[in-house]
């Protein structure tokens, strides 16, 4: 089994965001932070997710593997990383491992975690528009752990 440098990691996910937009993004998630309280902030981002999700619409996946396929073309697409999805019966969930994300870290934010609400609305919203998916999604999809280069959610009860 092939193991993850996270440093490697890390430096794609700063090395894809093309110069002329790091300053700017970072200045606007600065700007959101000083006029937003920590949950306003997230729920726009995930706002902004859910948005990624409609301009990046799947068509409907009859197996895991297809939906994976088809969530790692539209993330090519937009140069966005890759995700592994993995069913866990045990934990009656399923595990997202999102690699190499765009990162911009800001001043009080070094690791981007605002990046995992994005990826919140974007997975959540992909799963709703999912045969069966429904807007239980939404509330079910959770950001478990983001360091810079991997994001790491959980879908389940």
């Amino acid at each position: 089994m092939m193991q993850t440098d996270p440093a490697a990691l890390a430096y794609l996910a700063r090395r894809d965001v093309s110069m002329q937009w790091r300053g700017f993004l970072r200045a606007l998630l600065e700007t959101l932070d000083v006029h937003l309280d920590r949950q306003s902030r997230d729920a726009l981002l995930r706002a902004v997710g859910e948005r990624l999700a409609a301009a990046m619409p799947l068509a409907p996946a009859e197996t895991l593997a297809v939906l994976e396929v088809r969530m790692n073309e539209a993330l090519a697409a937009a140069a966005w990383g890759h995700v592994r999805l993995h069913l866990d019966p045990q934990d009656r969930a399923l595990h997202f491992a999102h690699s190499a994300a765009p990162c911009i870290s800001t001043r009080d934010d070094e690791a981007g975690a605002w990046l995992g609400s994005v990826l919140e609305g974007l997975y959540a919203t992909w799963l709703s528009a999912q045969p069966g998916g429904g807007e239980a999604g939404l509330a079910r999809l959770r950001l478990v752990r983001l360091e810079p280069g991997l994001a790491t959610l959980r879908f389940g009860h």
